[in-house]
């Protein structure tokens, strides 16, 4: 019966010793990382909403749905050490033209590097809403990370 008691006492001992190292706040270098992936993320975003040349091949690629120059852009405004997924929702309610049967909120165009990663809860996203130079209201989001 002692031995029972004693090993009830050590998977104590061993639960709460976990407890505690995840309940240890971040080390600075991962906070820093982390606002660091999100910066980056908002001040591409910001900067290529901002571009009327990078609003124009966005909407050629959307209707044609080859997105290459959208991912070249995308491959230069982003330092290569990151690994990104940039997805552009339908935000208003009038379709572009040449997409009129798409519906609010749906995936109009979608690039990766590498190609296939979809972005997860684990990296850093931002998103701001924009208008193409047809009129069409977008939603751009943009998941970045590091491998």
């Amino acid at each position: 019966m002692r031995w029972m008691i004693e090993l009830l006492l050590a998977v104590m001992l061993v639960a709460l010793a976990v407890y505690a190292l995840t309940m240890m706040p971040k080390s600075p270098v991962s906070t820093t990382m982390g606002r660091q992936n999100v910066e980056t993320a908002y001040n591409t975003l910001l900067q290529l909403s901002l571009n009327p040349s990078f609003l124009s091949s966005l909407e050629g690629s959307i209707c044609s749905q080859n997105p290459q120059a959208v991912k070249a852009m995308l491959d230069s405004a982003i330092p290569q050490p990151y690994i990104y997924n940039f997805t552009v929702y339908l935000a208003g309610s009038s379709p572009p033209p040449c997409l009129i049967c798409a519906t609010w909120n749906s995936k109009l165009l979608s690039v990766a590097r590498p190609t296939g990663w979809a972005g997860s809860t684990a990296t850093s996203s931002a998103t701001i809403a924009a208008v193409l130079p047809d009129g069409t209201q977008v939603k751009l989001v943009l998941y970045i990370g590091k491998p």
